[in-house]
């Protein structure tokens, strides 16, 4: 088993609602963040799961789906489950840069559906296997939202969900959707922690 934290994520609405528009601004200008999105945060448990500072193979990151009645919080992870040499994308493995990306619903690798990037771009950063940063490249690279596992978490550099979570994240999901008649939402990522 993998740390997961006994906890969800405690973050205010404000908080998050602040942290988003931040970000938002630092790519788009003053314009708001758009009333339903997905925020991301790197190593918000930096300091209470494992080593002090973001794990690898940890469920110590978190995500919050806003909307404007509500926000629900999600433990999850936003790295790759190791660093070093990808053999079968012939690159290092990838990190998703933080940022405000756009994502959709998907099939992840023609299994269950899921989320990602689907043709939109996004920027990753390939990571050697002593943490270094080996190059930063933007493009089309299946990095997904899905289901990680037990063991591990299941990542090549997409973003994944434990197991026992999953399900409801991808339903709370999928309805914020359904309901604004959106088919893709601001996935916005941010290195943490927050308070």
């Amino acid at each position: 088993m993998i740390p997961i934290p006994k906890s969800k994520p405690k973050a205010s609405r404000d908080l998050v609602v602040a942290k988003a528009t931040e970000a938002w601004a630092s790519k788009h200008g003053t314009s708001p963040p758009p009333e339903r999105f997905v925020l991301a945060v790197r190593g918000y448990y930096a300091e209470t799961i494992g080593e002090a500072g973001n794990d690898l193979s940890a469920y110590d990151d978190a995500f919050f789906i806003v909307t404007p009645q509500a926000i629900t919080a999600w433990n999850g992870n936003t790295d790759p489950s190791r660093y070093g040499w990808n053999a079968g994308a012939g690159k290092f493995m990838a990190r998703l840069k933080p940022g405000c990306w756009w994502f959709k619903p998907l099939i992840h690798r023609g299994r269950y559906q899921a989320f990602g990037q689907g043709p939109d771009l996004v920027t990753v950063e390939r990571i050697k296997k002593d943490g270094t940063v080996a190059m930063t490249e933007s493009g089309e690279f299946g990095i997904n939202l899905h289901l990680g596992g037990v063991n591990g978490t299941s990542s090549e550099g997409c973003c994944t969900l434990p197991p026992e979570q999953w399900g409801d994240f991808r339903r709370t999901l999928n309805e914020t959707l359904h309901l604004a008649g959106l088919k893709r939402f601001s996935f916005i990522l941010i290195e943490g922690p927050i308070n």
